[in-house]
């Protein structure tokens, strides 16, 4: 069994441990950058990279630790040589005589798939998922016996790229999930709703999950795919042409193998299709999951009332904040220190057991006014009102007389009417609502409050 450290050397990943990490992995963007053409191909020339990185460190000015790099660095030109150094030394690159005085740098085959990994990963770019279930339906639409095995092998992968980048998509929302639940850092509501309406609708909503759930939704070619599987397999003839293609690619001798391996191949296709609901099912949970904190937490750091739910919300604002050395918390809290005496302090003696006998309860109606009962009833049903049952109401009866509707148009009084905005917009892509919601470019301003305007409108309905 191979191990990936008989392909990768021991020292690969000490780069991007070091306490140089950041120029280093700046100076392998600048590498990777310089020599990532058509003619040379991840081969660049050595001086040429050398000038690259030189002109970085005249920007840059900042020191190498000599015990690292093992080399005296003070210009920048001998900074840039150290690290093409350091670089060859832990694997990522390699050097070639070319003659004629000339040594091109060359870039591995693991390196580069290193660096473009860590290269998406600090642009934020995200998997777009446009496309994947289509690809697979026409694939298997045009399907010709002539290319048989051809089609079949294509549609394998791309059965595989749809399950693939439907787990990412998983994966995605879980980590916005757990950076809004388990962030220990200082809770900021501006922050919150940057992070909920722009960065999770632009790499959540608007590149996979809004396709996935329209364009290129699984029921719409579910059926058709099953279908053409099911036509192939079936066909006696297509299934012995295919295996002779199989043979005739893969060098395979035994007619059974390729036979088991034409089958295998049909039956992964239809049965990673046949688990997709299952999958998809668990994506809708987990962004509805990840709805719900988000809905939650907002309606916390709004709330500034007079009931239990607001004391505790200003006072956890004024506990966390940066003035700690100014605040007496015995105005909150009545703490002394407590201490067992010894070990039979906490002792309990056994006592028998006295059945409770129910006394009658003798109620004065009269006791509690009519105002005290209705504030207790709205306290109580208060959180109710933001509910996604309630919201789907709450916007039902803003279309009962149109279509659609502008943000802007909506009552904005109120901070209750605010949050409801919110969470119209939050829960919009939800299961079980009866509305869509579609942002607009344009910026709109309503009693100090600014945000991007978007329009409400009944499911079904084109705009």
């Amino acid at each position: 069994m191979a191990h990936l450290f008989d392909i990768i050397p021991d020292t690969f990943f000490s780069v991007l441990s070091s306490p140089n990490k950041n120029i280093y992995i700046d100076c392998l963007f600048i590498i990777y950058q310089s020599i990532d053409t058509i003619e040379d191909a991840f081969q660049g020339d050595r001086e040429f990279v050398v000038q690259k990185l030189q002109d970085y460190f005249d920007d840059v000015k900042e020191a190498l630790i000599d015990e690292e790099i093992q080399e005296i660095s003070t210009t920048s030109r001998q900074k840039a040589v150290s690290v093409i150094n350091l670089l060859k030394r832990t694997g990522w690159l390699g050097e070639e005589e070319l003659g004629d005085y000339r040594v091109s740098l060359n870039l591995f085959d693991y390196s580069i798939r290193v660096l473009e990994v860590l290269k998406s990963i600090k642009n934020n770019e995200q998997i777009q998922y446009t496309g994947e279930i289509y690809s697979v339906y026409s694939i298997l639409k045009s399907f010709t016996i002539e290319d048989g095995y051809a089609i079949l092998q294509q549609a394998t992968l791309k059965t595989e790229t749809v399950v693939r980048r439907l787990k990412t998509l998983k994966a995605n929302i879980y980590r916005y999930y757990y950076e809004i639940t388990k962030n220990k850092k200082k809770d900021d509501l501006q922050k919150l709703l940057e992070k909920l309406l722009i960065d999770y609708k632009q790499n959540f909503f608007d590149s996979a999950y809004y396709n996935l759930k329209t364009k290129d939704s699984l029921p719409r070619y579910k059926r058709s795919i099953t279908e053409s599987l099911s036509k192939i397999y079936e066909n006696e003839s297509y299934m012995e042409e295919l295996t002779e293609q199989l043979m005739l690619t893969e060098q395979i001798e035994e007619y059974n193998e390729a036979y088991l391996r034409i089958e295998e191949m049909i039956r992964n296709i239809r049965d990673n299709f046949e688990g997709l609901d299952i999958l998809i099912d668990s994506i809708d949970r987990k962004n509805e999951q990840y709805v719900n904190a988000a809905a939650s937490k907002i309606l916390f750091l709004t709330n500034h009332s007079d009931d239990l739910e607001g004391i505790l919300n200003r006072l956890f604002k004024i506990i966390i904040s940066d003035e700690k050395e100014a605040i007496n918390y015995t105005d909150f809290f009545n703490l002394t220190r407590i201490r067992n005496i010894d070990e039979g302090s906490l002792y309990n003696p056994r006592r028998q057991r006295v059945d409770a006998v129910a006394e009658e309860l003798y109620y004065d109606e009269d006791y509690i006014d009519f105002e005290t009962k209705q504030r207790k009833i709205e306290q109580l049903t208060k959180h109710q009102i933001y509910s996604k049952v309630e919201i789907n109401k709450y916007v039902k009866q803003l279309l009962l007389s149109d279509d659609s509707i502008e943000a802007i148009e909506c009552p904005l009084e109120t901070q209750t009417d605010y949050i409801r905005l919110i969470l119209i917009f939050l829960y919009s892509k939800s299961i079980g609502v009866s509305y869509d919601v579609k942002p607009l470019a344009k910026i709109v301003r309503v009693n100090d409050i600014t945000f991007q305007n978007f329009v409400i409108f009944k499911k079904g309905v084109s705009l």
